[in-house]
């Protein structure tokens, strides 16, 4: 008997939004600025907040896979790699995205990386920002 609950998943559409991104996307080419919209809107919807940020990671993994067998894209390194595409601009943008504080003021969640790979400035839980060289304290 498995005693383990079922793995958290990308609402529905969610899921609905990454098979219509993918649906017309070639292997071996850079996540399209459609794409990247997608995920962005993925990383700041609402869930984002109700699972812990490897589960919803781990959910975004199961959803592209589930997404790009649902387009037609076969199993093959190429796609193993545009997939891994996808996953690092995931990352990017939900690490990226503004969070509101409790004061409705929003702040980036970390370090965050712009498109082009610059640091941006963090903004500390105090609203105090630091340089985009500092280094963040652990």
């Amino acid at each position: 008997m498995n005693s383990q609950l079922p793995r958290w998943r990308l609402p529905p559409s969610h899921q609905e939004l990454l098979r219509i991104v993918l649906g017309g996307a070639s292997e071996g080419v850079v996540v399209s600025p459609e794409q990247r919209a997608a995920i962005r809107q993925i990383c700041s919807a609402p869930e984002r907040h109700e699972s812990e940020p490897e589960e919803f990671l781990i959910a975004f993994k199961l959803a592209i896979v589930d997404a790009a067998n649902d387009v037609g894209i076969p199993p093959s390194p190429a796609r193993n790699e545009f997939l891994a595409r996808l996953v690092t601009a995931y990352i990017e943008e939900f690490y990226r995205a503004p969070l509101a504080d409790g004061n409705g003021i929003e702040r980036l969640d970390g370090q965050s990386f712009s498109a082009g790979g610059a640091l941006l400035a963090i903004t500390n839980s105090d609203g105090a920002h630091t340089s985009p060289d500092a280094q963040p304290s652990i």
